[in-house]
């Protein structure tokens, strides 16, 4: 007999819905700025809330399912898996993200984002990589990191901290 399922991720979507309120709270306060100067702003605001709403939805969907497999089909989880072996890496991944805030004024925005970048990686790796699939997430990473840099420098022209670096 299967059981009933528990509602899908409630914090994530608790969340969810506090960003989509900050989008809609940070999208009224740029009512002060310049047209131009409010284009990033609206533009990020309102990608946090298309995205925490196809999170919501995502959970909803999720949490609709009445019934969790029995323990003996294939997808069934195993009993071991409550969430609670993720913890450190939680943790490790809110100390990069605290440590990429701190070292951004110190390092400059494109320095502290590639360490940043590179302390995510490794803390979200949970196998070995082969050093050849290591080295192109590696690529990828500095590409769209300075991609992203360089458009917001210079196409953009938003100011930013510039550190001991660039």
């Amino acid at each position: 007999m299967a059981a009933l399922r528990k509602p899908h991720d409630l914090p994530g979507t608790a969340l969810a819905v506090l960003f989509v309120a900050l989008g809609i709270v940070l999208i009224l306060q740029t009512g002060r700025m310049s047209p131009l100067g409010s284009v990033f702003p609206i533009t990020v605001s309102a990608a946090m809330i298309v995205f925490s709403l196809a999170l919501i939805l995502r959970n909803v969907v999720l949490g609709m399912r009445a019934v969790r497999p029995a323990a003996s089909e294939p997808d069934a989880a195993p009993p071991s898996e409550t969430g609670h072996e993720s913890t450190p890496r939680r943790l490790l991944f809110l100390l990069a993200m605290i440590a990429w805030i701190v070292l951004i004024p110190i390092l400059g925005f494109f320095v502290a984002s590639v360490a940043a970048y590179f302390a995510i990686m490794l803390v979200a790796t949970h196998d070995r990589t082969p050093l050849r699939e290591g080295a192109l997430l590696v690529l990828i990473g500095f590409v769209i990191l300075t991609v992203f840099y360089l458009v917001m420098a210079k196409v953009l022209l938003i100011p930013m901290p510039t550190g001991m670096f660039f």
